[in-house]
């Protein structure tokens, strides 16, 4: 894939969502945000906005809005609102959901969506009729602008609540992707043990103690959600068919509750040009994890769309919530840019006035003044624009990358819901506290303590070029995941496993042999017993030289069933609980407590000693220092980003120019010395 921008960064900021900012103020923002040197503003027609009478469009502040662009030579990225739907939605074409026993979700207004209108049932073909022809006459009107750049397809997308809509309309989508899937009913059975009579006898789920039919239902919520997706893409193309098109996720895959807040990273970027995330993290970062959240999620972005784009980064967060330091702010932004992020939307330009979102997420106050914030984004405005070798460059891939997967992510999720009946299901509140989710947040954080900010892998990857591969809380697996990492170590790659590993198979049953999928071929090792923690002192490791450190989550004893199996490590309580075994060229390590998920909990402590003998054993270097750094290059240039995460100044030696410095470093004698929270960019010749 090309790279989409060469010639300029994208560095912008959403301007309107109907009815803020107001008219009057809108001629003197969008000079000073052009004589500050951003490239685009963004605008978020709101089908209900310019739509309340089927078919009667309005589009009197658009135009007006459009004009101003082309005044101040701002580039225009046009988001529909599709999901604040008109009233006519609800009282002519039957759109409203229906939850848990039958309810009506009744429309409402919320943050995003002040307008009301908020949110009906796409799955109705009325419904998408209707939002495809709002959407069409958008692109109609707009597709001749000389400042139209691209469109964002859909704001956020995802499947919220944890029920989906369960009407005629969503109940006949589902079966029909049963259908698709499985090709008859008996396979379907045979897969998972079912005895549904038809296809048109599969009833929604209400429960999460069957996981099959809960971990089917939110698969097909995200295939649902890219096909919202597709549905505003095809309106656009054809209304517009030579038009670039992206679409943003509001929290994604790695970070989202994958059964309450679904939606599916890899399914949504197919149906478009591009993709894009929001970008929620701490805006006042107290231990490693929480600076890492940045880094984090844009490593995870890069694995779905290496041009992918932060389309929303918040300045600060609403009402009145503590405002972050405006150099960690700035140092945030970096962070993203840094890990190949090819362009920034800020949201908001001006805090909100309206609702929960009140004196929220703006780059300027309410009232369009600075904020503390603010006059350094303008600089970091210049400095992108005066910089075209950055837009060229590409992010400088690490030696070790981070092993995840969606569909197990989901599985973990459901079994720790504990929701016997539909009503409690119905009360489910989205949470990130399962093991993928806390075994990948601790696990990233910690190997960037280490020195790096990981890649992430999927099933199916090629994992040749990276040095150290890690594994943790993945229990679903098959032989192509197998198949993927027995070659990735035979050819000389080391491996770190963390239980839970391996022990369902993908149709989500328990397997009876662990680890399954012939990983105990691989690892030289069987599960002789488990169970998660119930009493925490149980969770101590004893290495071989008397050292005791503390896992989490899981408490595995390890069974070797290989001659060339070494144990390095035991349970306090007895049995093996790490042990290694070189395989071809490599070496796999495993480990039945979780260093991961206790990292998680435990941001701060001492890094456990089996992640430097993991690096060791592959030769990736280690750097422990609270200075933290990546890099991108272009044909020309190196570009190696700093960033303070310490307490202290750090002083580094000065390399190539100064591309970049928060204006509280200082460079004396070919030396720079970065306070707190400050970021220095190195631009090296090459």
């Amino acid at each position: 894939m090309e790279n989409l921008f060469t010639d300029i960064y994208p560095y912008g900021t959403q301007y309107h969502r109907a009815p803020t900012p107001l008219p009057e103020e809108w001629e003197g923002d969008f000079k000073e945000i052009s004589k500050n040197g951003y490239t685009h503003v963004q605008f978020r027609p709101q089908w209900r906005w310019h739509e309340r009478i089927r078919g009667q469009y309005t589009w009197d502040d658009l135009d007006r809005l459009f004009d101003l662009a082309d005044k101040y030579n701002l580039k225009v990225i046009i988001q529909p609102m599709l999901e604040t739907a008109p009233d006519y939605v609800y009282t002519q074409l039957e759109g409203t959901r229906i939850g848990f026993r039958g309810l009506p979700i009744e429309p409402i207004a919320n943050a995003a969506f002040y307008v009301g209108g908020w949110l009906p049932c796409f799955d109705n073909p009325e419904v998408a009729k209707a939002a495809y022809d709002f959407t069409y006459a958008l692109a109609s009107r707009y597709k001749s602008r000389k400042s139209l750049w691209f469109y964002s397809a859909w704001n956020e997308p995802r499947s919220r609540p944890l029920g989906q809509c369960t009407c005629k309309h969503s109940q006949k989508k589902y079966r029909d992707y049963l259908k698709r899937r499985f090709g008859t009913i008996e396979n379907l059975n045979s897969i998972y043990g079912k005895a549904w009579e038809s296809f048109d006898t599969v009833m929604v789920p209400n429960t999460s103690s069957d996981y099959v039919d809960l971990f089917l239902w939110r698969r097909w919520a995200a295939e649902a959600v890219s096909e919202h997706i597709e549905l505003a893409v095809s309106a656009i193309r054809d209304a517009h068919p030579d038009v670039k098109i992206m679409c943003h996720v509001g929290a994604s895959s790695v970070r989202q509750d994958p059964a309450c807040d679904t939606s599916d990273d890899f399914l949504n970027a197919s149906k478009v040009d591009w993709y894009g995330t929001s970008m929620w993290i701490p805006l006042n970062p107290e231990n490693p994890n929480e600076y890492n959240s940045t880094l984090l999620q844009s490593a995870w972005l890069r694995r779905v769309d290496k041009n992918w784009m932060c389309h929303e980064f918040y300045p600060n967060q609403g009402n009145w919530w503590p405002e972050g330091k405006a150099e960690y702010m700035e140092q945030a932004a970096l962070m993203a840019i840094s890990v190949g992020c090819r362009g920034l939307t800020f949201w908001q330009y001006r805090s909100e006035r309206l609702g929960e979102e009140s004196n929220g997420w703006g780059m300027r106050n309410i009232n369009g003044s600075h904020t503390h914030c603010s006059v350094r984004f303008d600089n970091l405005a210049k400095v992108l624009s005066d910089n075209p070798d950055l837009a060229k460059s590409e992010y400088v891939s690490p030696d070790i990358a981070v092993y995840f997967d969606i569909e197990n992510d989901l599985q973990m999720r459901i079994q720790k819901m504990n929701s016997p009946t539909g009503e409690a299901l119905g009360l489910i509140q989205p949470a990130y506290d399962h093991a993928t989710k806390t075994s990948i947040n601790g696990l990233h954080a910690t190997l960037r303590r280490l020195g790096h900010t990981a890649d992430f892998v999927v099933n199916g990857d090629d994992l040749s070029g990276y040095k150290a591969v890690i594994v943790s809380a993945l229990e679903m697996t098959d032989n192509k995941e197998y198949e993927m990492l027995r070659k990735y170590v035979e050819n000389g790659g080391t491996l770190y496993i963390e239980y839970p590993f391996a022990c369902r198979d993908k149709n989500t049953w328990v397997s009876p042999m662990r680890p399954n999928s012939s990983f105990d071929t691989l690892t030289g090792l069987r599960e002789a017993h488990r169970v998660e923690f119930y009493n925490r002192a149980s969770n101590e490791i004893v290495f071989e030289d008397g050292r005791v450190e503390k896992t989490d989550g899981w408490h595995v004893t390890l069974e070797p069933i290989a001659d060339d199996v070494k144990v390095l490590a035991n349970w306090k309580d007895g049995g093996v609980a790490i042990a290694e075994r070189k395989v071809g060229k490599g070496k796999v390590v495993v480990s039945g407590g979780n260093f991961s998920i206790y990292a998680n909990a435990h941001p701060s402590d001492e890094i456990p000693s089996i992640f430097f003998k993991v690096l060791e054993d592959a030769g990736v270097r280690i750097d422990t220092s609270p200075l933290w750094t990546t890099a991108r290059e272009s044909d020309e240039y190196l570009f190696r980003f700093l960033f303070n995460t310490g307490d202290e100044s750090i002083t580094v030696d000065l390399e190539g120019e100064i591309g970049f410095a928060s204006v509280e470093c200082t460079e004396k004698d070919g030396k720079v010395t970065l306070p707190p929270q400050t970021t220095v960019v190195f631009k090296i010749k090459k």
